[in-house]
């Protein structure tokens, strides 16, 4: 497979990962859902504290990154000892940041409700949710590395069955009355429960050994990395703090709006983690011809799917405003930021070709550079614009500005490299 590019190809490795990334991300649309019905103190709870576990992940999917560019550049060589070695470091360093963040964020998880103007449940939900974070930080890092190796279909099967086992029990505790706690301890148990299959079923592809080579690469990739996602993380969260201080009914919409966001951007990743893969491939192979056939397939690809998704995004949003947001103001709030949000679908899948081919070049530190300048003037402007008559609407507008900023700059990134290395 490896040494057929074509359209066909390209498509098995990226639609499985694409696919595994929007049911991953189901999980916690599922729990979003579920908890609306409970009522709108409990969904502002959950989306705040949303925010802080996708910083606490943001450290774990820079090592899952650094390490998929690695084990992919390693396929390229042939060098299979080092894949197993690059993971097993990969996981030593995972071990070490999760523990870490763990004690951090329960230090100072007290400022929380009072920052996002949410009910104090939100803690609790959270110190549950902490138990797992080390289960689910493993998970992160096993799965990318099959993904990589070319066992997409398995893990896509894996969280198709986690996806399902979370709806069902969602149900039962909310149903019994558990109500947001239920909902924590769910997620965490099966967290736990893919962390042990992943460990039994990585046993012999994966070589946990201090290699102080390989965790230097490692390290390398992950500084950049680690800024570049930073940068994306901290202008989420004062973006989600800007709304929250608008009041409960914006700011249940904006969950809403944020949690399809993630659908169709965890879609996108997973989409782009496949060229990714085979970018890197090539990268370890040296081969120019067979790097210009990855980029002409990934190009076609990229042009079709970027008119497809807009309207598939529309439909489920319209599906889940009329499950969520039942209430005509919050339906009318929604319908208003709509047009933006499908715009901004839009840019993000057409600007994704650049973006997947610069990660799999292993061009970390410009990317970082990138998601600092087009961070803070989203934020400048959604700060700006929120004051103004448009409100909500001009905290997406932002959000657009944003996403026009990474694909413009990423596009001169791409034409730069493409010139010099002719």
């Amino acid at each position: 497979m490896e040494e057929i590019v074509n359209v066909k190809s390209q498509l098995k490795i990226s639609l499985p990962i694409a696919f595994e990334s929007l049911i991953n991300i189901l999980m916690t649309l599922v729990d979003t859902l579920v908890i609306s019905i409970v009522g709108t103190k409990e969904l502002a709870a959950l989306g705040a504290m949303t925010v802080i576990l996708n910083i606490m992940q943001m450290s774990i999917q820079t090592i899952n990154v650094s390490n998929n560019t690695l084990v992919a550049k390693s396929l390229g060589e042939k060098n299979l000892d080092k894949l197993k070695l690059v993971t097993g470091n990969s996981l030593i360093l995972t071990l070490v940041i999760s523990i870490f963040t763990l004690i951090l964020i329960f230090l100072i998880q007290p400022i929380f409700p009072p920052l996002f103007n949410v009910d104090t449940i939100s803690t609790t939900y959270l110190t549950i949710r902490l138990f797992g974070f080390i289960q689910s930080s493993i998970v992160t890092v096993l799965s990318g590395h099959q993904r990589t190796i070319g066992n997409q279909k398995n893990i896509l099967y894996l969280r198709i069955f986690a996806v399902i086992l979370n709806l069902i029990l969602d149900i039962i505790t909310v149903h019994y009355g558990y109500g947001i706690i239920g909902v924590a301890m769910v997620t965490v148990f099966i967290d736990t429960i893919l962390a042990i299959y992943l460990c039994i079923y990585s046993r012999k592809n994966v070589k946990i050994r201090f290699v102080n080579e390989y965790f230097k690469d490692i390290l390398k990739l992950f500084k950049w990395n680690f800024v570049e996602r930073i940068a994306s993380r901290v202008d989420n969260f004062i973006f989600n703090l800007i709304v929250a201080r608008m009041g409960n009914l914006e700011y249940s919409v904006h969950v809403i709006l944020l949690q399809i966001a993630n659908v169709y951007e965890s879609f996108i990743q997973g989409y782009g983690d496949g060229i990714t893969i085979s970018i890197g491939i090539a990268s370890g192979k040296n081969d120019k011809n067979y790097m210009s056939k990855v980029k002409t397939v990934a190009k076609k690809l990229i042009n079709y799917s970027s008119i497809i998704l807009p309207f598939v995004i529309l439909g489920i949003s319209i599906v889940i405003m009329n499950i969520s947001l039942k209430e005509p103001e919050l339906q009318k709030i929604f319908l208003t930021v709509l047009p933006l949000f499908l715009i901004g679908c839009y840019i993000t899948m057409s600007a994704t070709y650049y973006f997947a081919i610069l990660r799999g070049l292993r061009d970390f530190k410009f990317l970082a550079k990138r998601n600092i300048i087009s961070s803070i003037i989203k934020i400048v402007v959604a700060t700006i614009l929120s004051f103004t008559p448009l409100g909500i609407v001009g905290v997406w507008i932002g959000y657009l500005v944003y996403g026009i900023m990474q694909k413009v700059l990423s596009k001169r990134r791409y034409e730069n490299i493409s010139i010099e290395s002719e």
